[in-house]
């Protein structure tokens, strides 16, 4: 899972690409707390993408963490 915000701040797009839930929350405090406004939350459930090796398609986690967390459930 991760968290994706759109903030328009200064004439600007701001993103903010996050896994915990906290730490994305006090970033996008911070931005509304300089005057930008959120224009779009999303968050992805999708925990495995997928990448060819050897033209074979592989499964493999998007992001280091997600990894694992993967692993320690095993």
């Amino acid at each position: 899972m991760f968290l994706v915000s759109h903030i328009w701040l200064n004439n600007q797009f701001q993103i903010i690409i996050s896994e915990s839930a906290s730490v994305h929350q006090k970033a996008l405090d911070k931005l509304v707390g300089s005057g930008g406004i959120v224009v779009l939350n999303n968050r992805q459930d999708n925990v495995l993408g997928s990448v060819i090796v050897n033209g074979k398609r592989s499964v493999w986690t998007l992001t280091k963490s997600e990894g694992v967390e993967l692993n320690e459930r095993n």
